[in-house]
């Protein structure tokens, strides 16, 4: 193989003297010419020699995300871009995906088993429904009435929503109770969910105070959880 830095008018020179020898090897075939004939090997080995090229291991595939440009042979490395939805918590996890694009679903409707250590402890079944960016729940914290929220993805947080919870004293008999829930934030991860809402009551002059701060904790109904057999008192 040739030098690829000769050029055409090098390659025929080299042609020409190529000839001149080999005729003068043949017209004189004593070993004085012997010298002749090694200097004509060794030009056509000289001629013949190709500079080696380094092999570079890498990415060839432009289309890769880590294509290399300087490589001259793949190594099976190449590593493309797959979308998806990368939560594992999500109803849709792809676990092939390493770009996330923003399809993740979470699947927030179900009935759960909900705990909460305020108010003096207490356990119910909370229903919790889903229509679209939406999700009610269904006598909201065992109080009563339904609350609707919009959800982003698998959380939501809302702020100073006007409700009204049903509350039982001490002697059994249960009044309505207008309040303000100041706050009522949640999170899901996977069957479960973690919540947090604050009910605050106006005074006589008008003012909010704060009466409930609670996080429940709802995991999806297995069957078997005992439910607090009271009515919820404020």
């Amino acid at each position: 193989m040739k030098n690829k830095n000769h050029s055409k008018k090098e390659d025929n020179f080299l042609n020409k003297l190529y000839f001149i020898i080999f005729t003068e090897i043949i017209k004189n075939h004593t070993m004085k010419n012997f010298a002749l004939f090694t200097i004509f090997a060794a030009l056509i080995s000289f001629s013949s020699c190709e500079e080696e090229v380094p092999t570079v291991l890498g990415c060839t595939d432009i289309n890769a995300t880590n294509y290399n440009s300087s490589a001259t042979q793949n190594d099976g490395s190449c590593v493309y871009i797959i979308p998806g939805c990368t939560d594992d918590t999500a109803s849709n996890y792809n676990s092939s995906a390493n770009q996330d694009d923003g399809t993740c679903e979470y699947t927030w409707a179900g009935t759960y088993d909900a705990s909460e250590d305020c108010n003096g402890g207490w356990t119910w079944e909370q229903v919790i429904t889903s229509n679209g960016d939406e999700i009610t729940l269904v006598n909201a914290f065992d109080w009563g009435p339904d609350i609707t929220v919009p959800i982003n993805g698998s959380s939501f947080s809302v702020t100073n929503i006007d409700g009204v919870i049903v509350s039982t004293d001490a002697d059994g008999v249960q009044s309505e109770i207008q309040v303000v829930y100041t706050l009522i934030s949640g999170e899901i991860n996977g069957d479960s969910i973690t919540m947090q809402y604050n009910i605050s009551q106006l005074d006589e002059n008008g003012e909010l105070n704060e009466t409930s701060d609670c996080q429940p904790e709802m995991t999806i109904s297995t069957g078997g959880f005992r439910y607090s057999s009271e009515k919820k008192k404020l």
